[in-house]
């Protein structure tokens, strides 16, 4: 069931971030535990968004950005997760490298 579980949540968490930033990540991986779900995304950045971090300023822009539609879109992604799940979400967290382009979400179950 777990290998279900983590599988039906990389597919919705792979069509969050096309639907919300027009790219999936290149490679997600997720590990459930009791009460938790983590994911972690590597190749994260559009074409647009690799050029951009190439100078501080626009990895400024970029974290903005990024932090921002987050902020505006996180309950999507919650009710996706819970959705795929059958669990409640009662809340998540989320960051992300700009150095190197890599992210982690958790997603804690109630």
């Amino acid at each position: 069931m777990e290998a279900t579980a983590e599988a039906e949540i990389e597919r919705v968490v792979a069509r969050y971030h096309r639907e919300q930033q027009g790219c999936s990540p290149d490679r997600l991986t997720v590990t459930m535990l009791p009460d938790l779900a983590i994911v972690r995304g590597y190749g994260i950045f559009t074409a647009t968004e690799r050029e951009l971090i190439g100078t501080e300023a626009g990895r400024k822009l970029v974290q903005s950005a990024r932090r921002e539609q987050r902020a505006l879109t996180r309950r999507e992604a919650e009710a996706a997760v819970a959705h795929a799940t059958g669990r409640v979400v009662v809340r998540s967290f989320y960051d992300f490298d700009v150095r190197v382009g890599e992210q982690v979400e958790v997603y804690v179950f109630g």
